[in-house]
């Protein structure tokens, strides 16, 4: 029986010993025996150690075998694990440890100077775990692989027990702890498995931080499920992502749109062999329709989908499915195989088509904010989860984001969707990546403002994207102010930061 990502591991292990399952880029590599048992001896170390059904651990890794090992460890011990954002400074580390309650954090070597510095701000932390010589009083990841017993674990964990507390990105306020149960990641991997049409002899890659809900639910365990082999990557590099698929004959990878634009700017991308690669999926942002044409042409025997979602919902909702993409690409699709997607307006009654109101999802969302039970109840009511989201559908039922709520504009009465205005500028040439935002302003109340980032070496000016917004939007919707940026703030979701901007621009 199923009930844990751990038993599909155990699975998986079973059906496949001897294929790889996992290698670290330009690195180690480990089949699904090694894999397995190494997963088992970390398990069964933990529990030695006094870790317990329902405990909490929260692990610090880069991209590396290491997190999928502690990540399914964890699971098979019964605990609930708390991925750590690498790129989060002591004091923001502290408040994700302390706020999930984690007992234990489980570390790689690059990050025993942050740690040291916070281990008076978590107190709750009595076990600590390094993958090298963290110290006094910090025990070796490899000397518990070593001495723990390779066995199953043999805990008890079904479909509704915790499996993960992943914290949202927080783009409107502290992040919350968003707890997904086993059946949410399951479930998710099993609709990426049937929507896509992925299997085991796919070979994933995997860029994006493990940390994000994407590449964990969305990639990781569907790979583990479906027994297929994981291509990890440290960090961001389109050219080791292209060597990458050359050498290891990648067939799935996946990212944000801010991604593919790195890659199909790189230089040299004609010189690799992509062949391989049969599914690229765009994930977080909007792409436009010639940049999806762009990324296929250097893909030649590939098709594109792109997925919707959010952490709380495990992460994925929709698809746009590969026939779709260029027919509809301002859509993130339809609801996946196992979620049901509409439109409600603020009395939660679903609107028609065309209509303008609040996405709300059901199907596969978490179990609720850890220890923040308004803040659930903000979110969860009457069985649906309220993304947030300002979207609409259309007449066949395919989903459009407008907005998020909170980043709507009301300038002189009139409601101006930043999406719609950044999906314009997006298509100028030249323009990299660009966010609109509303401004104070004492005549209009808000002031619609563009702030672009530019392809680097490209030289723009205000006065293009004006004439170019005012042919293609109503006058209200034009920006007033245009500001130029050689980046944009964003998330480790890489999703814009517009609450950053705003600050930096009043």
């Amino acid at each position: 029986m199923i009930d844990s990502i751990g038993d599909t591991l155990t699975l998986t292990a079973g059906k496949y010993p001897d294929k790889v399952a996992l290698v670290n880029y330009g690195g180690s590599r480990l089949t699904y025996r090694e894999l397995n048992e190494r997963v088992n001896r970390l398990a069964n170390a933990l529990i030695g150690l006094g870790v317990r059904k329902g405990d909490k651990v929260a692990y610090l890794f880069f991209n590396c075998s290491q997190f999928v090992e502690t990540h399914y460890a964890v699971a098979k011990a019964g605990a609930a694990g708390v991925p750590l954002n690498f790129r989060l400074v002591g004091r923001e580390l502290a408040y994700q440890i302390n706020n999930s309650d984690a007992g234990c954090v489980i570390y790689a070597p690059e990050f025993i100077q942050t740690l040291n510095s916070i281990r008076p701000e978590i107190p709750g932390v009595k076990l600590f775990i390094c993958d090298g010589d963290g110290g006094e009083g910090v025990l070796q990841y490899e000397e518990l692989i070593k001495k723990g017993d390779p066995a199953e674990p043999g805990v008890e964990v079904n479909l509704y027990d915790d499996n993960v507390i992943l914290y949202t990105a927080g783009t409107t306020g502290l992040p919350k702890g968003s707890v997904l149960t086993h059946k949410n990641s399951l479930f998710n991997g099993m609709a990426m498995l049937i929507d896509y049409g992925l299997k085991y002899d796919d070979i994933f890659q995997v860029i994006p931080p493990l940390y994000h809900s994407a590449s964990l639910n969305g990639f990781t365990v569907t790979a583990i499920l479906a027994g297929g082999t994981l291509v990890i990557h440290k960090q961001l590099s389109p050219q080791q992502m292209l060597q990458a698929i050359q050498e290891e004959r990648i067939t799935a990878t996946w990212g944000p749109a801010t991604m593919w634009r790195m890659v199909i700017s790189y230089p040299e991308i004609g010189k690799y062999d992509t062949s391989s690669v049969r599914l690229v999926v765009n994930g977080a942002m909007y792409m436009p329709a010639e940049m999806r044409r762009q990324v296929l042409a250097h893909f030649p025997n590939a098709v594109m989908g792109d997925t919707y979602g959010m952490t709380e919902a495990s992460p994925c909702t929709t698809i746009l499915r590969p026939q779709d993409a260029l027919r509809k690409p301002a859509s993130v699709g339809v609801p996946l195989t196992i979620c049901d997607v509409k439109i409600f307006n603020e009395q939660g009654e679903e609107v028609p088509p065309g209509v303008v109101g609040e996405i709300v999802n059901r199907g596969n969302f978490m179990k609720g904010y850890y220890k923040n039970a308004e803040a659930t109840a903000q979110s969860i009511k009457g069985g649906w989860f309220y993304t947030g989201d300002l979207g609409m559908k259309d007449e066949e039922g395919f989903i459009y984001l407008v907005d998020r709520k909170k980043d709507m504009i009301v300038s002189g009465g009139e409601n101006v969707y930043s999406k719609e205005v950044e999906e314009v500028i997006a298509a100028y040439p030249g323009v990299f990546e660009v966010a609109v935002i509303g401004l104070p302003d004492e005549k209009w109340g808000e002031v619609v403002t563009a702030v672009i980032a530019p392809v680097p070496g490209k030289q723009l000016t205000e006065q293009e994207i004006l004439e170019h917004c005012r042919k293609n939007l109503a006058g209200y919707k034009c920006p007033k102010i245009v500001k130029f940026t050689e980046m944009l703030p964003k998330n480790p979701a890489g999703k814009i930061l517009k609450r950053e901007l705003k600050e930096l621009f009043k």
